[in-house]
């Protein structure tokens, strides 16, 4: 029996693909099958980096899978007069807009799916330090002037909007959607100088489909893994052998310990989307 292999993480979310390869031995493989002990302190700031940390990259992950091309991204801001004293009072605009929401893609035979962002640096002393603004991505559905509708206070004449609002559909550059989602996944929302324990920076609908992993621990040899770290190109070649119908995003991620080995992180995007 093999002591030690090479392992192909896959993760793989609509048209985005992220591979990471590595050295695994059969005693972390049985290690990983015990019975887990009590864990170690992490320190609070680690914690919280952590935490952050996983958050983008699971949002990240959401919107590959389930948005595209065809749907849409929109902003939503305030105008002076709506502007909320505190991030509570915007939370409470985000729960009547969704509401809203739902109405109109039920009324035009439409499920609605979305991820929302809001983005804010807040102050008890000193108030908004980063005025307070909304992002949101959701399928295609009703016209946009519908959905920018909804961005409101009150009825009839007394309708009006609470800011700016615009949305437009989703638009693919050479990395497909990689700047979008950077860009969502990257919104501040502190309180008090602090990212506010317990509360992500997003939220999301539930009906959207899950990401989901696999691994391959036969693919790769040793010999292999080698071959790809000591060639000129960050081995970019083979992995485009292994996967043909993708592109590679991004610079790969390569580096080399003398105890473990090559470990790779490679970010792949599907050829026929964008």
């Amino acid at each position: 029996m093999k002591k030690s292999f090479v392992r192909e993480r896959r993760v793989e979310a609509g048209p985005y693909k992220e591979i990471r390869l590595y050295s695994r031995t059969i005693e972390q493989e049985r290690k990983c099958r015990e019975p887990r002990g009590r864990r170690k302190k992490v320190t609070g700031l680690s914690q919280a980096r952590w935490n952050q940390a996983q958050s983008k990259r699971k949002a990240a992950l959401f919107l590959y899978a389930n948005f595209g091309e065809k749907d849409y991204y929109a902003t939503f801001t305030y105008s002076d007069q709506f502007l909320p004293e505190k991030p509570a009072d915007a939370k409470r605009d985000q729960e009547n807009t969704l509401k809203k929401l739902k109405r109109l893609y039920e009324k035009e035979g439409f499920e609605l799916k979305y991820m929302w962002f809001t983005s804010y640096q807040y102050d008890e002393e000193v108030g908004y330090i980063t005025r307070i603004h909304h992002h949101i991505v959701l399928n295609n559905g009703p016209s946009r002037d519908a959905i920018e509708s909804v961005w409101s206070k009150g009825r009839g004449k007394k309708k009006q909007p609470l800011g700016r609002r615009q949305v437009q559909n989703i638009q693919y550059d050479s990395d497909g959607m990689q700047g979008l989602v950077n860009y969502l996944t990257g919104q501040e929302k502190w309180e008090n100088r602090q990212w506010k324990k317990g509360q992500k920076r997003w939220s999301k609908s539930r009906n959207l489909k899950e990401p989901h992993e696999t691994t391959n621990d036969d693919y790769w040899s040793f010999r292999k893994l080698n071959k790809l770290g000591m060639s000129n190109d960050d081995g970019a070649e083979e992995i485009l052998k292994r996967f043909p119908q993708y592109r590679i995003l991004g610079d790969i991620l390569k580096i080399y310990d003398e105890d473990r080995g090559w470990y790779f992180k490679i970010e792949l995007f599907r050829n026929d989307d964008g």
